[in-house]
């Protein structure tokens, strides 16, 4: 498909910069609602759980919410997409990973930018309990990462009910991710992280001491290299960073992806490095549409301060509604001139 221009446009001043957009989407919309949530618990396989938080409008058509680093359904972005899907008549549902969701998950395996089977559970228990005919994806960062990866690790065993997904600012390639995020400018963003991630790998620690015994990590220490190399390979049975990487990196299934689905990102997204805009890989397929937007921050995409609703989640539900509206109309997949 050809590269889409966005119709992303910041109506105030502020918005021109990347890290005012970024912090303001993420922390500063207090005024956003609280949806009220219905939690499930999902029992997995391997004796841990992960908890289902629905917003119900007992409808036919369910948005799946999938969230970034550390995010759950108390996020803004989450609560933004939730409470905008509510307004246009969808259900939706988030999908809170292992031990995000308030409560220490059971087990040493934690979620991490690859755990697309934890996706590919969750996503076939709410098939078969619930009774919807479309479902739509909406993944933030790693969650369009986990998104889109599960998508193409799937082709042949997705659920026909699922109609297309949309993806904002994907750090599809992770090792470069890594390394745009050591940049100086990012330090704020990289330590906001360290915090959450490293309470949680020490108290893992203390229940895995050997198998933890190299991490040595502290609330506000090291990088996302470190972090990795010493708590996500071991903890999650990786033989090494690299490989951690290679396997958990979207970009290489991409080609794979048969429903519409639309992948978002800004231009000046100081958290994404070159190889994080698949242009080569939309150009080639059918079904991947990547839409770059001049402005936007990281899941940031504020037109003003005060807004009811976003670009960002606006966006989202549109393109998803197209799908569906194909998906009626027998059509295989979109062309250009549909969007």
């Amino acid at each position: 498909m050809p590269i889409l221009n966005s119709s992303y446009r910041p109506k105030n001043r502020l918005f021109r910069n990347p890290h005012v957009n970024t912090i303001f989407a993420s922390l500063l919309r207090f005024w956003l609602p609280r949806p009220k949530f219905e939690r499930e618990r999902l029992e997995l396989p391997d004796g841990d759980f992960i908890d289902l938080d629905w917003s119900r409008k007992k409808r036919k058509k369910l948005i799946v919410v999938l969230s970034g680093l550390e995010g759950k359904s108390e996020s803004l972005y989450s609560r933004a997409i939730v409470n905008y899907s509510n307004k246009k008549n969808w259900d939706a549902v988030c999908i809170n990973y292992r031990g995000c969701s308030g409560e220490p998950n059971r087990l040493l395996q934690g979620y991490h930018m690859g755990a697309s089977d934890d996706i590919s559970y969750c996503l076939n228990q709410i098939v078969d309990k619930n009774d919807y005919e479309s479902i739509g994806l909406v993944g933030f960062s790693l969650g369009g990462n986990l998104a889109l990866k599960y998508l193409g690790e799937n082709k042949k065993l997705l659920p026909p009910q699922i109609v297309g997904s949309v993806n904002f600012s994907v750090p599809m390639d992770i090792r470069q991710s890594c390394e745009r995020l050591n940049h100086w400018y990012n330090w704020h963003y990289k330590k906001w992280f360290m915090i959450p991630l490293n309470r949680k790998a020490r108290r893992k620690k203390k229940l895995y001491p050997a198998k933890l015994k190299n991490y040595q990590g502290f609330f506000m220490s090291g990088d996302f290299l470190y972090f990795d190399k010493f708590f996500t390979v071991p903890a999650n049975g990786f033989s090494s960073v690299e490989q951690y990487w290679e396997k958990s990196s979207c970009k290489k299934v991409l080609s794979h992806v048969n429903v519409p689905s639309l992948i978002v990102s800004s231009k000046e997204d100081t958290f994404l490095s070159e190889n994080c805009y698949p242009i080569k890989e939309a150009e080639k397929s059918k079904n991947i549409f990547l839409e770059l937007a001049e402005k936007g921050g990281h899941c940031g995409f504020i037109r003003k301060a005060f807004e009811k609703s976003s670009w960002m989640e606006e966006r989202a539900i549109d393109f998803i509604e197209k799908c569906l509206s194909k998906q009626k109309s027998e059509r295989h997949h979109f062309s250009y001139n549909d969007l």
